[in-house]
């Protein structure tokens, strides 16, 4: 008898239909190297237009602007925090404090000042013997300075005329310094402006008031606007003023510094 098999059909495994063949390894398609178009490249390439970079400059512009004023802003105020700082040691090297004595208890009670001039007070004694007497350590009285370890740099060129305006009761009374602050001088303290620090012992009712003394900046507009026959420096503007023995009696003390 003839069996005849249909396709797809197997009725034993051992059929030779069940013969494994011999794997064979998957073909790769060979993808087309893509070339580049240059089309697109050079639509990608374009660059901005005249509008376009003109809005971006103005942006720019505008930032810079609002950037200017704040840098220059907080440097004046870094400024006046310095010179406020500059202030309070030359307070502690005259007045004396954690540092030690002071130039006012070493010479009893005086003030930086020429011992030959009784009104020519000036900061530059705190380096200069000025004609006082050395130290004498079993009086525990006498000059022995300097009492500043940093400053005492010379007088820059080009001050304002404020700082050569010498107080005379008698023929100049708005004068706004007891000696003239100029090449001469000697040695100075510096404020953070590099101008020197001025030493004021208030003039009024005819006589001198060392016990109001008081140090003064000019600030940042450059001009000592605080004279020496007022009592209270009211008219002292955008002056740095700190008052050595007394609090300050104006309401309000300086301006703020992020203000001035």
């Amino acid at each position: 008898m003839i069996i005849k098999y249909f396709d797809g059909f197997c009725p034993h495994p051992t059929h030779p239909a069940h013969a494994q063949k011999p794997a064979q390894a998957p073909r790769r398609r060979r993808k087309a190297a893509r070339q580049p178009s240059f089309a697109n490249a050079k639509n990608h390439q374009q660059g901005m237009t005249l509008i376009e970079l003109s809005v971006v400059l103005l942006v720019l512009i505008a930032l810079a602007g609002l950037t200017i004023p704040y840098i220059g802003g907080t440097g004046r105020t870094a400024l006046c925090q310095t010179t406020d700082a500059s202030l309070q040691a030359v307070k502690q090297a005259i007045m004396g404090g954690a540092a030690g004595v002071g130039f006012y208890d070493d010479m009893l009670g005086e003030l930086p000042r020429d011992k030959a001039n009784a009104s020519g007070y000036n900061l530059g004694y705190l380096f200069s013997q000025g004609g006082w007497q050395t130290y004498n350590p079993t009086t525990a009285v006498g000059w022995r300075g300097p009492y500043l370890q940093s400053g005492g740099a010379a007088t820059p060129p080009s001050l304002n005329a404020s700082f050569i305006n010498v107080f005379d009761p008698t023929t100049n009374t708005t004068g706004t310094v007891h000696l003239a602050i100029d090449a001469s001088a000697g040695p100075q303290v510096m404020d953070a402006w590099h101008r020197p620090l001025i030493l004021q012992a208030p003039y009024y009712g005819a006589s001198y008031h060392p016990d109001q003394a008081r140090l003064v900046s000019a600030g940042p507009d450059a001009v000592i606007n605080t004279p020496i026959n007022e009592s209270d420096a009211a008219s002292r503007g955008d002056d740095r003023v700190l008052f050595l023995i007394i609090p300050d009696p104006k309401q309000g003390g300086n301006t703020p510094c992020d203000q001035s």
